[in-house]
């Protein structure tokens, strides 16, 4: 587990950034796939693979970069059409293979595969590969299962609202207003701004097309098939996943250890870091 102070000794969330060590980049199939790292590759922990949500970035889990890489190699990526990376069709596969080859790429052994709200789709896609991914432990985070809209279905109203907005009132007002909507109130300053900061790094193009591959990805046939031990994290005071996708992915997924993490809302790895290490401590202290 971290030290008492790995979450506490930044006052604000600028300072963190800072401490951040630079992007990487990596070519997966001739496509850039860029990511954070810290951690020394040949360290005793298991590594530990953090892939964000719709609103985030590798920067979305500077604070688990920083507190955990004393034990473990700890990798964030961009997903397609965040941060550097280049974007992909928005297709469930397409992800999961952008992912696939990333993991390849950096040629991680027995990875945690800790997967947020979208990254929840894309890590719980590559896992129903069974043994054949490579996952060696899965955790599922604030997730669901897809909107399995029928092929054609146009974009909805809600992200033809949220793309408006991001060109309308530009990068800083977008990203504090989605920040203000996504965790439970009132929240501490540092995460408030930190998710502010991360939001307003939104990408038009990868917004869409993540969103887009939500809207029309359907896991419902494949949890089944999920080999690796099993993580579900549902935020008490969620204000993004509805109830109904929540209490759908618990009956998807009897495999699975269910934890609630309780006060919390939609970015329980900012709101309450200490609580979300000890979500995945098990995991993370499993023989390795």
């Amino acid at each position: 587990m971290p030290s008492p102070d790995a979450y506490t000794r930044f006052s604000t969330a600028a300072e963190l950034l800072a401490h951040l060590p630079p992007r990487r980049s990596v070519a997966v199939d001739g496509q850039a796939v860029t990511y954070r790292a810290t951690g020394e590759p040949s360290g005793a922990g298991r590594p530990v693979v953090f892939l964000h949500g719709l609103l985030g970035s590798a920067d979305s889990w500077a604070l688990q970069l920083v507190g955990l890489a004393g034990r473990h190699r700890v990798v964030a990526w961009d997903a397609p059409g965040y941060g550097g990376s280049a974007g992909a069709e928005p297709d469930l596969d397409a992800f999961a293979d952008r992912l696939r080859g990333f993991l390849a790429a950096l040629a991680l052994d027995r990875p945690l595969v800790v997967g947020h709200s979208m990254g929840g789709a894309v890590a719980a896609r590559v896992a129903a590969d069974g043994d054949a991914a490579g996952v060696d432990r899965l955790v599922l985070s604030c997730t669901h299962p897809g909107y399995a809209a029928p092929p054609g279905t146009p974009p909805t109203a809600k992200l033809q609202d949220r793309i408006r907005t991001l060109k309308d009132q530009g990068a800083e007002a977008y990203g504090r207003g989605r920040a203000a909507a996504m965790v439970a109130q009132p929240a501490a300053p540092l995460a408030l701004d930190l998710a502010a900061r991360v939001a307003a790094g939104t990408r038009v193009d990868g917004l869409f097309a993540a969103t887009r591959m939500l809207q029309f990805a359907d896991l419902r046939p494949l949890y089944g098939r999920i080999a690796a031990p099993t993580r579900v994290l549902f935020g008490e005071r969620d204000p993004v996943v509805a109830p109904g996708l929540s209490a759908e992915l618990r009956d998807l997924t009897p495999f699975a250890e269910h934890v609630i993490l309780p006060g919390v809302g939609h970015a329980p790895y900012l709101e309450d870091p200490a609580g979300y290490a000890a979500a995945l401590a098990p995991f993370l202290e499993a023989p390795f």
